[in-house]
């Protein structure tokens, strides 16, 4: 027997009611998850900071999700990192805030690359009616201490430029969010456009983790759903689907670092959350690889008495097999 179509989706709506009910319950949970957790990180933090080379150790052997972005000189300039840290800085208590909205702290010691000691970047979370939410953040300027210095290579002073531009674009006119085609007109934009493009042709050129502090997400990231006398308007919401991806492949243009939410999500989830995991890999792995040059060495005093005896008796030495790894 058919079930008539009515009916289902009667049920398919309420389920989608049902599975907002499921969200919020794990919201609430993470809510109080990570309040409860932040003296208890606040301390960790404390102890930490304490151990020598933990920060630059732990970020040397991290996930392969933030791993792949550190060029060499990046490296370099993460070996003075002193202290790191992850806040859920939108959390006012166990019951009220919003819990997936992230702060990220960087601290350094005196080095050659950067003026700055500290380093402080937010991801405010967005949600969206029509669909999952995501982190929207503002360029974070760095004082390089020459431009030779600046593994950004520029982009990340033009990304600032462009923010700068936009909010008193936004200042002037009072409108909520900077039109596409008025952003576009901005000379800052064509500046960050061309010199993103003039990078992307050098053979060479590998994008640095740095570029990070410039990211910024979709600038609109809550687009309302158009209805009148509460039917919703089908033509309406399909030219706000077209604006909406016509302000995605504009920004894309112009990020200087497209994987920027999910390095943060990687950074506050896996690295900060398991940092002691990640330093005491580092510190299995260093000790692996001693043994296992001492054992090299072991095997090569017990086969020196073997290739005497053949060469003794004439006799062809066995090759020997190759090592793995």
């Amino acid at each position: 027997m058919a079930v008539p179509s009515e009916e289902v989706a009667e049920v398919f709506a309420t389920l989608g009611d049902l599975e907002r009910e499921f969200a919020e319950v794990e919201l609430d949970a993470l809510r109080r998850k990570e309040f409860n957790l932040r003296p208890l990180y606040n301390k960790r933090k404390e102890l930490l900071d304490r151990v020598p080379d933990f920060w630059p150790t732990v970020f040397g052997s991290g996930p392969e999700e933030i791993q792949q972005f550190f060029t060499p000189d990046d490296l370099a300039l993460g070996a003075s990192l002193q202290s790191f840290s992850v806040e859920r800085y939108q959390i006012e208590s166990a019951e009220k805030g919003e819990p997936r909205s992230l702060c990220f702290s960087f601290e350094f010691a005196p080095n050659d690359f950067i003026q700055d000691t500290k380093l402080v970047k937010e991801f405010e979370y967005r949600p969206r009616k029509d669909g999952p939410g995501s982190l929207i953040s503002k360029p974070v300027p760095i004082k390089w201490k020459s431009k030779k210095k600046d593994l950004t290579h520029g982009i990340l002073d033009a990304a600032v430029e462009l923010h700068n531009a936009e909010e008193a674009l936004q200042l002037q006119n009072g409108d909520k969010v900077v039109d596409i085609v008025d952003r576009e007109a901005l000379w800052q934009h064509e500046k960050l456009r061309e010199k993103l493009s003039k990078l992307d042709e050098e053979q060479d050129y590998q994008p640095s983790f740095f570029n990070w502090f410039g990211f910024r997400g979709t600038v609109d990231a809550t687009p309302e759903t158009s209805t009148k006398n509460g039917v919703d308007n089908a033509d309406e919401e399909e030219e706000d689907d077209d604006e909406d991806d016509d302000e995605m492949e504009e920004m894309l243009e112009v990020e200087i670092f497209p994987a920027g939410e999910e390095v943060a999500i990687a950074l506050a989830e896996e690295l900060w959350t398991n940092a002691m995991d990640y330093f005491m890999s580092a510190q299995d792995g260093d000790a692996e690889e001693f043994e296992g040059l001492d054992a090299e060495s072991d095997d090569e005093d017990e086969d020196a008495p073997e290739l005497v005896n053949a060469k003794e008796e004439e006799i062809a030495p066995p090759r020997k097999k190759q090592r793995k790894g």
